[in-house]
């Protein structure tokens, strides 16, 4: 995983790396909340009706949007979380200036956890 640091045009430090979703993950977006496909692949959508089989306390679900299906940019500071996708090339290698026009462009998100 790469990871970095940079300081923004206010000073503030911010941490940034690479996030990669599984294949699990990106699958599991694609397969259950699909608008298109075919009439068949509707009908068989519409005759689930049981409960999500895997869960349980050994299963984590967790989705991906398809904006960040192809991973994304985790742009971290004290008490500031952003995202940022696609992944611009080159990133490893751009300088704080490069890496603050990213974060501006970066959507803001909730952070979790303390």
């Amino acid at each position: 995983m790469s990871y970095r640091t940079f300081l923004d045009s206010k000073g503030t430090r911010w941490e940034v790396w690479l996030i990669t979703p599984t294949a699990a993950e990106r699958r599991r977006v694609d397969r259950r909340a699909s608008a298109g496909g075919s009439a068949e692949y509707q009908g068989a959508l519409d005759r689930r009706r049981t409960p999500e089989r895997r869960r349980g306390s050994f299963h984590r679900s967790v989705t991906v949007a398809s904006e960040y299906s192809n991973g994304w940019l985790c742009f971290e500071s004290e008490g500031e979380k952003r995202r940022l996708a696609p992944v611009p090339p080159g990133w490893e290698e751009a300088g704080p200036d490069r890496l603050s026009t990213w974060l501006q462009a970066a959507k803001r998100v909730v952070k979790c956890g303390p």
